[in-house]
């Protein structure tokens, strides 16, 4: 329950400062790019650099899962032949050789 009210806060913080910044800040900035140029205020610029920056991690995150996963999903395969193999040998009668 702290945790929750914890991280409530914090959100209701970041939230606060995120308006302030943005009502504080509405100059036109100049975005100069290879291909065109665009006057946009400060916040929006700011906004929209923070969400490609979330979308760029989000995308690296879910390819190393992704990875992970099949890599998970190849080793579970293998544990589960091997088991068999295991199981198979456990049936096979003891021979003694005099």
């Amino acid at each position: 329950m702290i945790r929750k009210i914890f991280f409530i806060s914090i959100f209701m913080l970041a939230f606060i400062a995120s308006v302030a910044f943005a009502a504080f800040n509405t100059q036109a900035v100049t975005l100069s790019l290879y291909f065109g140029e665009w006057q946009l205020p400060l916040a929006v610029l700011m906004i929209a650099v923070l969400l490609i920056g979330l979308l760029t991690g989000a995308a690296i995150i879910f390819m190393s899962t992704l990875r992970l996963r099949l890599a998970n999903r190849r080793l579970q395969q293998k544990l589960q032949i091997a088991e068999q193999e295991l199981n198979s040998l456990r049936i096979l009668p003891i021979r003694d050789n005099p």
